[in-house]
């Protein structure tokens, strides 16, 4: 796991320092429900010369929540997460693995870093070893609890020329494809979870991994 993150890492970097790149989209596609085309096991990664629109709105919502609180949307986040702690999954001494507050779709999750950083470029080869450890467990829970499920993740951090920024926090995202996005979804652009997310936190917290995958 660390040599693939330390491979999405090295690819990053690499392709933001091409002009003509403005957003890198690091992401994975795993089962047939979450588009995998190929049996095999593999990344993908997209240098695009334009910023996609949904990091346009994300950022744009990042910005308008530091202008009214002057912090960061995603630090406050983590910190209530951690006051809370129901819905947290896994956590080390670098990164925060939890279902948020209000999740798009069941088991829908993100991995924070603790540290404020908002490119993926600017994690440090600690944080990427200590983020393979977390990631292994958090897939291992995923795959025994929930029978091998389809999902999509992805990486998001800022567009490549913004650099840091404090109001943006870069973090990783994992989507099971458990439930079908259906006409009331596209139509309004809001979704329904039909679960809880401390109760997925809980099921996933109470998997039993096998001892040499943790």
């Amino acid at each position: 796991m660390y040599l693939v993150l330390e491979t999405y890492h090295r690819r990053y970097v690499e392709l933001t320092h091409d002009p003509r790149i403005e957003a890198v989209i690091i992401f994975k596609n795993h089962g047939e429900g979450a588009g995998t085309s190929l049996p095999h096991p593999h990344s993908q990664i997209a240098a695009m010369p334009i910023v996609p629109a949904q990091i346009r709105q994300r950022m744009e919502e990042a910005i308008r929540y530091f202008d009214e609180t002057g912090e960061c949307i995603f630090c406050a986040t983590l910190r209530n997460e951690l006051l809370d702690r129901q819905r947290i999954i896994e956590s080390s001494a670098h990164f925060v693995a939890f279902i948020p507050y209000a999740a798009l779709s069941p088991f829908h999750l993100w991995i924070f870093p603790r540290r404020h950083v908002s490119s993926f470029e600017s994690v440090l080869d600690l944080e990427l070893r200590d983020l393979s450890h977390l990631l292994t467990t958090v897939l291992a829970r995923l795959h025994y609890g929930l029978n091998d499920p389809d999902y999509n993740f992805s990486i998001r951090s800022v567009p490549s020329r913004d650099g840091q920024r404090e109001y943006f926090h870069w973090y990783l995202t994992i989507t099971p494809r458990l439930a079908r996005t259906a006409g009331f979804e596209i139509g309004s652009g809001m979704y329904i979870n039909p679960s809880l997310p401390e109760e997925s936190a809980q099921f996933l917290r109470d998997v039993r991994i096998p001892p040499a995958e943790k």
